[in-house]
């Protein structure tokens, strides 16, 4: 089965934020890079991580779960995360699981901190 494409960016912004933008599919094939990926971000109390997910089209449940866990692991950092950018179909995904009451979520990227907007 081929592997879907996941491209992750991360940008550090003026402000200390680290934004992480993730382009494709988080998902059973992709989540392994993505954790990798927020695992070299370091995580500190004055640097919130912003996932920007505008350009994601699809999460399953191994993408979800990943992103619980660095929720998990920013709280234990003394920091948070903020998803940036969700689509339609991604929020109904978030509010069907209860995931909407665990991260927060921001509806557009430019008002996220250290987005530049």
């Amino acid at each position: 089965m081929p592997d879907r494409a996941l491209v992750l960016t991360a940008d550090h912004s003026p402000s200390g934020a680290v934004v992480l933008r993730l382009t494709g599919e988080l998902d059973h094939l992709t989540a392994d890079r993505f954790r990798r990926a927020v695992e070299e971000i370091p995580l500190r109390a004055e640097s919130p991580l912003v996932l920007d997910m505008s350009r994601l089209a699809f999460c399953d449940s191994v993408g979800l779960t990943e992103l619980v866990l660095v929720h998990r692991r920013a709280r234990t950092a003394g920091t948070s995360i903020l998803l940036v950018g969700l689509s339609r179909e991604l929020r109904h995904l978030f509010e069907l699981t209860g995931v909407d009451r665990v991260l927060a979520a921001q509806e557009h990227p430019h008002r996220a901190p250290g987005s530049g907007g």
